[in-house]
């Protein structure tokens, strides 16, 4: 199929209070900092521009990325040959109303977490620190020290791809460890969450102790995607990897750390595909000497060397 983006961008231009570019460079909107351009940029301000949006793109039959805060991702040096949906902070913002809060998808998580605490609503502190949006977190049941966001979710509610509503309660979503496949061709726009009350300074202290504790562990001072990869059972990844040598191993200007070996470094102005071969080095070595399959948390958006990646994708 020959697709004209040029046509197709000006027939979301159309769309009221939506924001629509040509050959964006995503770099700026990841963690990493890395990554070429979109075909077409697209970004709506409300929830029904996100459904007109995606009955267009749908109809057209283009390839689509929906990018949130881009803090799990890896996006090509070739960027993403189709529709980019971003849902970051043009959709943003949360409501409390006692317990319960309703919360746009391109909400930072730190946000979200900051303000329930200062709220005197507890569930998610001990996810302080974690990177990235609402909506990536729900989508992977983001989670630390044995608290899950999975745990404060009412309901979801978003659209599929072709533009029709989707609603679903915490019992019908089938969260699981760092995935969450009911919501995998969900295009989430914003969750309803219900908290604990619990006492402000005790909140805060303990919210201030995770940030303390991940400042200490992981090298936040470079770009990163975060853990590269999940936990195996039974092993840490970061361990694996170190074990395996591969501790402050470099392609270009990509290190895999010297603090967390789980943690792939943009040190400087690291391509995608040093990124990359680090990963795959990291794979193979810790097969090669341990019998362990690495499993990828970081989504890779775009072609890289031998891999290509599905039509739709949802970070």
């Amino acid at each position: 199929m020959n697709l004209n983006f040029g046509k197709l961008a000006a027939k979301l231009a159309e769309i009221s209070d939506c924001e629509v570019k040509t050959n964006e460079v995503l770099a700026p909107y990841t963690s990493y900092n890395i990554g070429g351009p979109t075909a077409v940029w697209v970004a709506p301000r409300t929830e029904e521009g996100i459904a007109s949006v995606l009955e267009i793109v749908y109809a057209s039959g283009a390839p689509l990325f929906i990018l949130g805060r881009g803090s799990n991702l890896l996006v090509s040096d070739n960027g993403w040959q189709g529709v980019t949906l971003y849902v970051g902070k043009n959709l943003s913002g949360w409501t409390i109303q006692g317990r319960d809060a309703r919360v746009l998808a391109g909400t930072l998580l730190m946000d979200l977490i900051t303000a329930m605490v200062e709220n005197g609503l507890a569930g998610m502190e001990l996810l302080a620190g974690i990177p990235g949006g609402v909506g990536g977190a729900l989508r992977m049941n983001a989670g630390a020290f044995g608290q899950e966001i999975e745990s404060v979710t009412v309901s979801v509610k978003g659209f599929l791809f072709d533009g029709s509503p989707f609603e679903a309660s915490r019992n019908e979503i089938d969260f699981a460890y760092r995935c969450v496949p009911s919501l995998e061709d969900v295009v989430i726009t914003s969750g309803h969450m219900r908290f604990n009350m619990e006492n402000v300074a005790v909140l805060q202290e303990r919210m201030n102790d995770i940030v303390a504790l991940r400042a200490k562990k992981q090298p936040l001072e470079y770009p990163s995607c975060g853990s590269v990869f999940k936990r195996p059972p039974g092993y840490y990844a970061g361990a694996l990897i170190e074990e395996a040598g591969l501790r402050g191993e470099k392609v270009g200007d990509a290190e895999i750390s010297e603090k967390h070996a789980g943690f792939i470094l943009n040190v400087n102005n690291a391509k995608a595909a040093d990124i990359y071969a680090l990963i795959r080095r990291a794979e193979e070595r810790v097969l090669q000497r341990f019998g362990v399959r690495l499993e990828r948390e970081v989504k890779l958006i775009g072609e890289f060397e031998k891999e290509k990646h599905p039509k739709n994708l949802f970070e």
